[in-house]
């Protein structure tokens, strides 16, 4: 393709060959069959035994019987939600691409199956959320799954950071908060958008209303936030973007009225 003269082969093998120190484009080593395999890497490889290190220190909680409540709110709210396959699926046919009852179904049974083998963690909420955003991203396909695990990682990070005697209810608030922001923030849309995102902001704001302890008025805030999404004529966001005023009207948006019913599910499971 080029014209060249000499000994090609020589002299391109001898510049690929060459040392450098460019990230993008690191030298090649050399490797013929019975000799030990070069290391890509001059740093000796250090191998760490398992549990070595300092342990991960947790701020305390201060949720009353949290092990128990947790371990039962999780059971019952993944239940619901996997039961609500149909109603989802139903939907998301008319104003989406119809997956969104088996992506959260599949999520749910996830969430389910890891409780009963005791690889979702009850002990501390900042390991109970961190396991979740494994247990959505290993099930869950789709934005919305992406969008969920991005949600409960931010909620494991900030309650990871809270300072004073330990973890709150209120804490607890403010983690859904900031997990909601960050929903909006990396999937582009915000409440009135038509998205699962007006169910989850009036129920962030109900439930910081009252410091994390207010649950039912949290559930109602996000049912209704679910409910005005079927009035909602234009969709900011998501598969709804594109479908014409008439698809939409008097339809829910699906992943707002999965959200509206785990936290209605909560609700009852405090009552």
């Amino acid at each position: 393709i080029l014209p060249c003269t000499g000994d090609i082969t020589k002299d391109v093998l001898g510049l690929f060959d060459a040392s450098t120190d460019a990230p993008g484009w690191l030298a090649a080593d050399v490797w013929n069959d019975g000799e030990s395999r070069p290391s890509a890497s001059e740093i000796d490889e250090v191998i760490v035994e398992k549990g070595a290190g300092a342990a991960e220190q947790l701020p305390p909680v201060l949720v009353k019987d949290y092990f128990t409540v947790a371990q039962k709110v999780l059971a019952q709210c993944a239940q619901a939600l996997s039961d609500a396959e149909p109603t989802l699926t139903e939907y998301d046919t008319i104003v989406g691409d119809g997956d969104c009852g088996i992506t959260m179904q599949r999520g749910a049974k996830e969430v389910l199956s890891r409780l009963e083998s005791k690889a979702l963690r009850v002990d501390n909420p900042v390991n109970t959320f961190a396991d979740l955003a494994d247990a959505v991203s290993a099930s869950m396909g789709g934005s919305s799954g992406i969008l969920l695990e991005l949600m409960f990682r931010k909620m494991s990070t900030s309650l990871q950071s809270v300072s004073g005697d330990g973890i709150t209810p209120k804490d607890m608030a403010v983690a859904f908060r900031n997990g909601c922001e960050a929903v909006s923030f990396y999937g582009g849309a915000q409440e009135g958008s038509r998205t699962m995102l007006d169910a989850m902001f009036p129920a962030s704001a109900a439930m910081l209303a009252g410091d994390g302890a207010d649950i039912p008025a949290s559930a109602s805030a996000a049912q209704k936030g679910a409910d005005a999404t079927a009035a909602m004529t234009t969709a900011e966001a998501g598969r709804s973007n594109y479908l014409s005023e008439e698809v939409l009207m008097g339809t829910p948006d699906p992943g707002a009225v999965a959200v509206a019913l785990v936290l209605g599910t909560l609700a009852k499971a405090f009552a």
